[in-house]
């Protein structure tokens, strides 16, 4: 029959039991509200204005990367480069890029007669696997500057928006070079200045001309399988091994009491047996010497 102390301490235990139970829900409620995409799957499929992302001198935020954005605006002419070492279907090759003048990011109308009145940021307009192939491709763009837009005909754009990478220097220290899109460093080598900048650059997608050696750069698609934090996962079961501890320790402590008790019963039992005995024997050892 179980002691008040130990019903006491079994309504402790479930107490502490709740409260682990409590606290792993809790756990797995976080790790099943957190599954699915990294971030909101559709922000990463329906463009948006340029603006309502970023401004010029503003970073690009976690949330605004590599999202797809519409802007108006015109490629500068002889603003042309080339990136080298950019991977495409696991061929290294080298992207066209050039200077993308912004005449209006969707939320502000950007006045100004040429390139050097309106903000700018550098633009990746297709691959090569060649660098001949690049160099034509420039050419091509230079020869077609009614395709380019101006300020009058501005083109509208699709692209992704993207953060800039840190500038590559060149084992052979040449600075001509471009081995990242370092906006930084791809703005310094423009022959056009700009009234402002944007950290940061595109990746065209559509509105931009692409002459014939040009690929579409391949963008990589967003991961959409379902993903659960698992940490959370594991921290569940740490709580649910807890209660199940917490029960076991009761248990113990109520069995190890029981068995004190059996073996005090059982001894006090074996020195009343010894006691009679003696006795006994002291009767009949009376009973003898009489």
């Amino acid at each position: 029959m179980l002691k008040p102390k130990w019903l006491a301490f079994l309504a402790l235990v479930l107490v502490v039991v709740v409260a682990f139970l409590l606290l792993g829900r809790w756990q797995l409620t976080a790790a099943f509200e957190s599954a699915g995409t990294a971030a909101d799957a559709e922000a990463y499929v329906e463009p948006v204005p340029l603006g309502e992302l970023i401004a010029p001198d503003t970073w690009v935020t976690d949330e605004a990367a590599a999202r797809p954005i519409v802007v108006e605006g015109f490629l500068v002419a002889g603003d042309f480069g080339v990136v080298e070492g950019r991977l495409q279907d696991g061929v290294s090759g080298f992207w066209v890029v050039g200077h993308f003048a912004v005449t209006d990011d969707g939320t502000t109308s950007f006045g100004g007669v040429d390139a050097s009145e309106l903000p700018g940021m550098p633009v990746a307009l297709g691959w090569v696997a060649d660098e001949v192939q690049a160099v034509q491709a420039i050419a091509a763009l230079e020869a077609s500057e009614a395709d380019l837009g101006s300020t009058q005909s501005p083109l509208s754009v699709l692209a992704k928006l993207e953060v800039g990478q840190d500038p590559v220097p060149a084992r052979d220290g040449d600075p001509q070079r471009i081995l990242s899109m370092s906006p930084g460093q791809l703005i310094n080598t423009w022959a056009t200045g700009a009234s402002d900048y944007y950290p940061a650059w595109l990746l065209a997608t559509a509105g931009l001309p692409a002459p014939g050696p040009l690929e579409a750069i391949a963008v990589v698609p967003i991961d959409d399988s379902l993903q659960i934090d698992l940490l959370n996962i594991f921290y569940a079961i740490e709580w649910l091994v807890f209660c199940v501890m917490a029960i076991y320790i009761w248990w113990r402590m109520v069995r190890d009491d029981y068995v004190t008790d059996l073996a005090e019963q059982s001894d006090a039992a074996v020195a009343e047996r010894v006691r009679r005995e003696l006795l006994l024997e002291l009767a009949n050892q009376r009973d003898r010497e009489r």
